[in-house]
């Protein structure tokens, strides 16, 4: 086991999960520590990962003290999202090699900038748990239209729910990446929250309807909870062409395609697009696997570093900014703090129908149904 980088994780829920299971698949780190406010969470986790070589971790209900005793390599941190940059920069000032942190970064650009002045001046690489950037569909979108198969991309839309910094933070993601990590130059939002709706600790909305324009001159846009059956991936619309991307396979059309659909289901280093999971699986395993090389300098930079998942923030948090002050918003974002909760406190967006609700209570323990306080 010597040989392994030794990983320690604070929160044990369903994406603490993913991180561990792409560091064991890859086969490079060893588990050797897990924090949670929970004794059963923990030995609940435990049993996924039953028979594993590399998994024999010690429990602590104290984070903190986990971080002081265990000399760490890797700190993954799957807290709700308030725990977020707390834990980033208790794990920095502990200088492990690397901290992988769960999406979305943090629930607004000023914590999300905290989290990267603590690691750079801890000289500790951070990650953020943007995995399917490194799908190979996804990969495959990326280089058709870096090599012009659809010529200029005019384009790129998408539909989600559930919040802007939950599910569509990796459809921002996404739309930076498929464009070449292309910066956003300007926002257009509208929102509506008629109902005191949390998901996991964080104000979002009902609805949102999303505008963006790219360096590039692409355009985006975003719908989001307009409707259920919203989906990963994207429709990239092109001068010569049009691709349709999903988690398992895109479809192309374009003029060697005749004018016809071409579906293409790329195969997985480690999984398959018909096995189940296979966007959480893959995705993980790959992202560890890039975590490792680049702590070990055989490559430069990790797809999905700090600064991809702070621009996913800022575009979000640009959303909600352009819906609190009515006007197009030019990146890069000035506004540090939470917009929407500065609409909401402000009765700028009041509520109409009251009661504050949590979308993920069914994830909480015991008699909480809002939200886990001392998780933050």
């Amino acid at each position: 086991m010597g040989d392994k980088f030794r990983v320690g994780v604070i929160g044990c829920g369903g994406m603490a999960a993913n991180h561990v299971s792409g560091y064991l698949e890859c086969d490079r780190f060893q588990i050797s520590a897990l924090s949670d406010l929970s004794s059963e969470a923990m030995i609940a986790f435990d049993k996924k990962f039953n028979g594993y070589k590399h998994y024999q971790p010690k429990h602590y209900l104290d984070a903190y003290e986990m971080l002081d005793s265990e000399n760490l390599d890797v700190v993954s941190i799957a807290t709700w999202h308030k725990g977020h940059a707390k834990w980033t920069i208790a794990a920095a000032a502990r200088k492990p090699k690397a901290i992988l942190c769960e999406k979305p970064m943090a629930e607004d650009i000023g914590h999300a900038a905290d989290m990267i002045i603590a690691c750079e001046r801890n000289n500790v690489k951070l990650t953020v748990g943007h995995q399917r950037r490194f799908l190979p569909s996804y990969v495959e979108t990326r280089n058709l239209i870096e090599k012009g198969a659809i010529g200029k991309v005019q384009m790129i839309r998408s539909i989600s729910g559930s919040g802007l910094l939950n599910w569509a933070s990796h459809l921002f993601d996404m739309f930076r990446y498929l464009l070449g990590d292309d910066d956003c130059d300007w926002v257009m939002g509208a929102v509506e929250r008629n109902t005191d709706r949390y998901e996991r600790s964080i104000r979002i909305e009902d609805r949102a309807l999303c505008s963006f324009g790219f360096k590039s001159g692409a355009d985006g846009l975003l719908l989001s909870d307009f409707k259920e059956d919203y989906y990963q991936g994207c429709t990239v619309i092109g001068s010569e062409g049009i691709i349709e991307l999903r988690p398992e396979y895109y479809r192309l059309m374009n003029s060697d395609t005749n004018g016809n659909w071409s579906e293409i289901s790329p195969k997985g280093k480690y999984f398959q697009p018909d096995e189940s999971g296979f966007e959480i699986k893959e995705g993980a395993v790959l992202q560890a696997e890039e975590l490792a090389d680049w702590i070990q300098g055989n490559v430069q930079n990790h797809r999905g570093e700090a600064l991809h998942g702070y621009k996913a923030v800022e575009m979000a948090c640009a959303v909600y900014e352009s819906s609190r002050l009515h006007e197009m918003i030019r990146l890069p974002l000035k506004t540090r703090v939470y917009p929407l909760d500065l609409m909401v406190e402000s009765e700028h967006l009041p509520i109409q129908y009251p009661g504050h609700y949590d979308i993920r209570a069914s994830q909480l323990r015991g008699e909480n149904m809002i939200s886990d306080e001392n998780n933050k």
